[in-house]
């Protein structure tokens, strides 16, 4: 294999890839990127078995093949070379050769037939989605993914297309978070899902995205204004013009998240996003490290924000004006999880909507996007009597 290829161009190929490569694994050959040339374009493929990236590169190829080079150190490597073209070429026992101008480089690869091939499947599912407006979608929920590994249904983000409408949800069991396109017109979907893709009702699409394949999508999202999304039975395909990301979906079935989306919290609380946040957030070095429990008590027309930690025997306590004109009532929440939710509301102004101290608390942006509703959802935790 022997082709000359842009140093920055190649750089910023290796950039979109270098974050699915492994770092530790059982199967050595994970750690290279698949280099293979097919006349004047080149193909560059990384994968952890799980997630996998598939980029073209237009280059100067004098010499088709194929071989598996070490990602890291050719990435640092690149990063280090001056802008000017670069020749590589192969040699016997798939040794590389890196040229310009400036110096030669070596490094050791590896049989191109011990890579592991990327395997595609038929889709049962394929939309077109403005880029920017899925990454929105993204960023607004896959904060509240879980990280136990013994609920891997939550471990992700739940894509859910139904026919006049695309949602993702996302929950720890803690906070949920979700986000609706109402202006969405679903295609027809076809095949027949298996356990990873289930229609759970008519015109209703599931499937659970794994937040890697999400975190390769924002990395490689400049490539294109538009985002082709692909579902297959056990994968999921995003199209991002020269990159293509494949990843496999999660298996099981999501839990039923509209059951714990309350209906009745008719007690509403209107308050100063900034206002609020900078009042938790001053709290919260006063709660306990364990708990990060803060203790709001509501009266008509404003809200005290506090915290105790017995132990050290700190204490913080603020009062803020907030719309309020329901019954008075004192309830627990963790701060942290307080924080993340406002730190994902758009509005100035942030809507609760309350029941009581033991029901979760509806939040939302005071005034929604156009076409969009976006709501998280916050459990309270039991207060005890050391917060005061």
């Amino acid at each position: 294999m022997k082709f000359v290829v842009n140093k920055t161009e190649l750089f910023q190929c290796l950039q979109r890839i270098i974050g699915v490569i492994p770092v530790k694994t059982t199967i050595p050959v994970l750690t290279n990127i698949l280099f293979e040339l097919d006349g004047q374009r080149l193909r560059l493929t990384g994968t952890d078995l799980e997630v996998s990236i598939i980029t073209f590169i237009n280059v100067r190829g004098e010499q088709d093949g194929a071989i598996a080079i070490p990602a890291k150190r050719l990435f640092d490597i690149i990063r280090e070379l001056p802008d000017l073209p670069i020749t590589f070429d192969t040699e016997k026992n798939n040794r590389i050769i890196l040229s310009t101008e400036k110096g030669n480089y070596k490094i050791a690869g590896e049989s191109s037939e011990e890579y592991p091939h990327i395997a595609s499947e038929a889709f049962v599912s394929q939309i077109s989605y403005p880029t920017l407006r899925f990454l929105r979608m993204i960023e607004k929920t896959v904060f509240a993914v879980s990280s136990d590994e013994l609920r891997t249904t939550l471990m992700g983000v739940l894509l859910e297309l139904r026919s006049q409408e695309l949602r993702l949800v996302a929950t720890d069991g803690h906070r949920l978070a979700k986000i609706s396109d109402k202006n969405y017109s679903a295609p027809a979907a076809e095949g027949k899902p298996d356990a990873a893709l289930i229609k759970q009702e008519s015109g209703t699409l599931q499937a659970i995205m794994p937040t890697k394949a999400l975190q390769m999508l924002t990395r490689n999202a400049d490539q294109s204004e538009l985002l082709e999304v692909a579902i297959s039975e056990n994968h999921l395909t995003f199209r991002l013009g020269a990159t293509t990301i494949y990843s496999k979906l999660i298996n099981g079935q999501f839990p039923n998240y509209d059951r714990v989306i309350p209906s009745d919290n008719e007690l509403t609380m209107v308050i100063d996003r900034d206002l609020l946040s900078s009042s938790v957030r001053r709290a919260a070095i006063f709660a306990n490290q364990i708990t990060h429990q803060i203790r709001w008590s509501l009266t008509a027309g404003q809200v005290t924000i506090s915290a105790e930690d017995v132990e050290v025997g700190g204490e913080a306590r603020e009062t803020l004006a907030a719309q309020y004109d329901g019954k008075a009532m004192d309830i627990g929440y963790n701060a942290q999880y307080v924080q993340e939710i406002l730190r994902h509301v758009d509005s100035e102004e942030v809507l609760l909507r309350l029941k009581d101290p033991g029901s979760a608390a509806i939040v939302e942006p005071m005034q929604q996007k156009e076409g969009e509703h976006h709501m998280m959802l916050l459990m309270p935790i039991r207060l005890n009597d050391a917060t005061a």
